[in-house]
């Protein structure tokens, strides 16, 4: 018995197996870090050994581990570093906490906080503090006149700009910055009557340049808190259910050498496919760097069952000041973990040619870009074809483009339905129009087009993606975003499963509790396929690889 006996028997609950010959199961067995057997509990006792661990799930639903596809898993750790002022409802509140901090410190060290507003949006900031306004160096100083303060500003997507920071006087002067100071493009110095900083900052820039400019005195993220804060991150996936990520914006050399001291440590433990971020500062660097790049990097790319890197992330677009300010800051990125680039259309088709002669995969934002891409990728395809690498179109929106072209090409398409529908939705009704060719994920079905869901890490909620995709309603309006897009709850699982293991490459291993896969899987409150409110659904258990990576809460006879 003992050489079949299972590791782990979860009974007794509703197994959503996502794989169509058996859809629904009471049980599954689970051995050498993978699923050996799904039926019945009675069916699964003769997998039960001596040494076997037996979960009575009382009837809880189980779902295959969710695959994030545009996680910036890196980031949502290092949002737990600094205070947060989420809080704070008036100036006052803000002076206390700050007030508190300065005094557990020794004079002169940074007081450092997270943004002014409400995570994850921060929306309606300043009005969210009852003056209205931001508070000014002199309200800082009052709290903390022996310290440098500085609350920082969002990350541009987190909502959109301007972006608001403040720095007290001694911050101010540290930085430099005085009534004669002249700010770089895109970030404004507000002024007091007298012409004297008032300490705010306003950014207009998406991707924030303060800290690489003006305030690049702050403290910044060392490699000590990213190791720290990536640790941090996988537990808070896991806790929602995420056992596999994407990084298909590109990490930054600053950033995949984290994952890398992570995985030598033992500590990582979720299944991450990076795509890298290229530090080249032009085309001639790169015709440099790519041969090197693709040795180890081209195809399916390199990497074991945990850490897998594979392929480049090439811009369509972008603020060259914006780029070049952040380049020369490298290998430090601030909050992005990227490198940021801004490529005319010529060079991106240079690049896009470089990339395919020589077996790289290549990821493309194309929220505002989807034609030109498709065009440059097309031309590629006609010199040498692109069918079975799997180009990612990342962060697909609204949709004018014939779907067929995306299917000849081979390529598949993440989206990102938080940001897209659910914060910004009514945006898409711009203009006219129902919504139906926005994030069109009815008609990407139809045309049988490969595409996985994503959070963006705003916020890093997988239900969240899964109810905006099938309810399509904007936060602010409620406003349904072309009703013919809507997912079922079951397809909308299925793309933030399988659709995932698809653009990871790895369908024959992950995205169903099929006998053979891996056993990455996560224990639910509640049945996604029945509950109205999937947001409200909380993770019990989440396992890798047969492994508990999260528990909270376990069904009765859990163990660890």
């Amino acid at each position: 018995m003992d050489e079949i006996a299972a590791d782990w028997i979860l009974a007794n609950g509703r197994i959503l197996t996502l794989d169509g010959r058996a859809p629904r199961a009471e049980a599954l067995a689970i051995a050498g870090g993978r699923i050996v057997a799904v039926g019945s509990t009675r069916d699964l006792r003769r997998w039960r050994g001596p040494r076997t661990r037996w979960v009575d799930l009382a009837g809880a639903p189980v779902i295959p581990g969710l695959v994030d596809v545009h996680a910036h898993l890196d980031r949502e750790g290092l949002k737990f570093l600094y205070p947060s002022l989420a809080s704070c409802r008036r100036v006052a509140d803000i002076q206390t906490l700050v007030r508190r901090l300065a005094l557990a410190r020794p004079a002169g060290e940074w007081v450092v906080t997270m943004p002014v507003g409400q995570p994850p949006f921060y929306l309606d900031v300043p009005q969210c503090l009852a003056e209205k306004r931001m508070p000014t160096r002199g309200e800082l100083d009052a709290a903390a006149p022996a310290h440098p303060v500085y609350i920082r500003g969002i990350w541009g997507y987190w909502n959109k700009p301007p972006i608001l920071s403040v720095a007290n006087s001694l911050a101010l002067r540290l930085a430099g910055v005085t009534r004669d100071t002249i700010p770089p493009k895109g970030i404004d110095i507000l002024k007091d009557s007298a012409g004297e900083p008032t300490g705010v900052f306003i950014e207009h820039n998406v991707i924030p340049t303060l800290e690489f400019t003006l305030m690049k005195v702050a403290p910044r993220f060392t490699p000590r808190d990213r190791v720290r804060a990536l640790r941090d991150a996988q537990r808070r996936y896991h806790a929602r259910g995420v056992t596999s990520i994407y990084e298909g914006h590109g990490v930054a050399p600053e950033v995949l050498g984290v994952y890398r001291e992570v995985r030598d440590r033992g500590a990582l433990t979720m299944r991450s496919h990076l795509a890298l971020s290229p530090t080249w500062r032009s085309l001639p660097e790169a015709e440099r760097q790519v041969p090197e790049l693709a040795s180890w990097a081209g195809g399916s790319g390199i990497g074991d069952g945990l850490l897998r890197i594979g392929g480049i992330y090439l811009a369509y677009g972008g603020d060259p000041e914006v780029s070049r300010i952040l380049q020369e800051g490298l290998p430090y990125t601030g909050w992005a973990g990227f490198v940021e680039h801004a490529n005319d259309p010529a060079t991106y088709r240079a690049l896009v040619r470089l990339a395919a002669a020589h077996g790289l995969r290549v990821g493309t934002i194309v929220t505002n870009h989807l034609e030109e891409v498709l065009e440059t990728w097309e031309g590629v395809d006609r010199e040498a074809s692109l069918r079975g690498r799997r180009w990612v179109l990342v962060h697909l929106a609204r949709v004018k483009a014939d779907l067929a072209r995306i299917r000849r090409l081979g390529a598949v398409v993440t989206t990102n339905p938080i940001s897209y529908l659910y914060r910004s939705g009514a945006e898409a009704l711009k203009g006219g129009g129902t919504g139906e060719d926005f994030i069109p994920h009815r008609d990407l079905l139809r045309a049988r087009i490969p595409f996985a869901l994503a959070t963006d890490n705003k916020p890093p909620d997988p239900f969240l993606a899964l109810q905006s995709v099938v309810a399509r309603a904007d936060l602010g309006t409620g406003k349904v975003i072309g009703p013919g897009q809507r997912l079922t709850p079951y397809q909308a699982l299925r793309a933030m499963s399988l659709g995932g293991a698809y653009v990871v490459g790895r369908e024959r291993e992950l995205g169903s509790l099929t006998p053979g896969r891996l056993a990455d899987l996560a224990v639910l409150s509640d049945d996604p396929l029945s509950v109205s409110k999937l947001r409200e659904i909380r993770v019990r258990l989440t396992m890798v690889g047969g492994r508990p990576v999260y528990r909270n809460d376990p069904p009765k006879g859990a163990e660890a």
